[in-house]
């Protein structure tokens, strides 16, 4: 299963919001972080060992070793955070992205055809988005939004301009948790009324302290389980798998 989570506009929180959804995924679970404008997992987060997270093997790895149609896997150029994600890390400069610009069709194929799931963070979309090919191969498309009403409405304009056949769309918004159900409704009213066929929108907590902590390297097994993030991500990703008609026992 491929999970794709992008924004319309702005930064609402899309890396956090992956980072936490594969950090509770109850299937094997690679996070990859294809935004072309850099990603931010090696800042943020500490590596398994409990320093950086290392400069290699990344996403311009796997770039090098496909060169030409040649095969590979998202597993050989992943390694493990200190709360235990596995992930390949994303360029850090806008320009390294411009380097590999025909890599992204092969990552596409091959991030779909994994034997393991993959969620992939694509950050904002635009409409030469060379990350297409992720968002078009995706099982479930994340359009990941603030509850301020500008981000609903960048949203909806997108999703009634960008149209993709195949796969399903389920909105999440990163939001407070004391309005969650009531900003749901909202924006659900809001995608009917404008003709907009998705999933009913699933809520992410804002949890500073929580994404901190994962961040650091807390486990979401260990000390972490309890934080309102890691919840909400539990609920969240069954909502997902759910929406992709898949079930956890």
């Amino acid at each position: 299963m491929l999970t794709v989570l992008y924004s319309a506009k702005g930064a609402p929180g899309v890396t956090s919001t992956a980072l936490a959804l594969a950090a509770v995924w109850p299937r094997p679970v690679i996070l990859l972080e294809a935004d072309p404008a850099g990603g931010d997992l090696a800042y943020r987060c500490r590596g398994a060992s409990g320093g950086s997270v290392a400069s290699s093997p990344n996403l311009l790895g796997f770039a090098a070793a496909t060169r030409g149609d040649r095969e590979s896997t998202l597993q050989e150029w992943s390694q493990p955070l200190a709360c235990g994600v596995q992930v390949v890390a994303g360029v850090q400069l806008p320009a390294q992205a411009r380097g590999i610009g025909d890599m992204w069709r092969r990552l596409a194929v091959t991030a779909a055809s994994a034997d393991v799931d993959v969620i992939a963070d694509i950050g904002r979309l635009g409409h030469d988005a060379s990350t297409m090919p992720l968002l078009v191969s995706a099982d479930v498309r994340v359009p990941v939004m603030a509850s301020a009403v500008e981000s609903i409405l960048h949203t909806r304009a997108h999703l009634l301009d960008v149209t993709v056949a195949g796969g399903r769309t389920a909105p999440l918004m990163v939001g407070p948790s004391r309005s969650a159900a009531a900003d749901g409704r909202d924006v659900d009213d809001v995608l009917t009324q404008a003709g907009v066929i998705v999933a009913p929108t699933t809520h992410l907590p804002l949890d500073h302290p929580g994404l901190t902590a994962l961040q650091s390297g807390a486990s979401p097994a260990g000390r972490g389980r309890t934080s309102q993030l890691v919840r909400g991500a539990r609920t969240a990703a069954e909502h997902l798998l759910a929406t992709a008609g898949l079930e956890v026992h």
